[in-house]
């Protein structure tokens, strides 16, 4: 058997020290800083997917808000756009130049109805007409003007002839 001196005894603790401190560095210390600096990164990557996921689900409130808005104006089956039409006329003093009026129904999709109100001016100044496409674009009805005409009358000077078609949905 080999004999080791006291000075070697000595040096071969204080390499078994060492190694052991390696040992402790690159299997404890070592693995829980990376899983540190890997686990505030996640953390980080987390939150800006939480924050954007935030920002949809608001987007998908608003849309939802706005679809039940719309889905209220279509379900309203008691609004007859010629009646609304004549009571914006009258406010606007065009009533008594209304040539004619006429409805028309077309299904879309089998879920909504679209009406179609063709209207005709004859002989009104453009600031009554101006006023009532206001009140038609202003009127928080699902309302559309789809088509616009604008000629001038034959009934003197600074009066016009206008056609109309304003389109109205409802569900079905």
């Amino acid at each position: 058997m080999i004999k080791i001196s006291a000075r070697e005894q000595t040096l071969l603790k204080l390499l078994g020290v060492v190694v052991g401190i390696v040992l402790l560095y690159f299997l404890i210390v070592s693995p829980l800083i990376h899983f540190k600096d890997r686990s505030e990164e996640e953390l980080r990557n987390n939150i800006s997917r939480l924050n954007q996921l935030d920002k949809i689900y608001a987007q998908y409130r608003e849309l939802k808000n706005k679809k039940a808005k719309m889905m209220a104006f279509l379900n309203r089956k008691d609004e007859n756009i010629t009646s609304l039409v004549e009571q914006w006329a009258t406010s606007t003093n065009i009533a008594k130049n209304i040539a004619y009026t006429r409805r028309t129904q077309s299904n879309i999709q089998n879920k909504f109805i679209r009406i179609t109100t063709d209207i005709k001016f004859e002989g009104i100044p453009i600031d009554n007409i101006l006023r009532f496409i206001y009140e038609v674009e202003h009127s928080n009805k699902m309302l559309k003007i789809s088509y616009l005409r604008i000629q001038q009358g034959l009934k003197g000077t600074n009066t016009y002839d206008v056609v109309l078609k304003i389109d109205s949905f409802i569900t079905q």
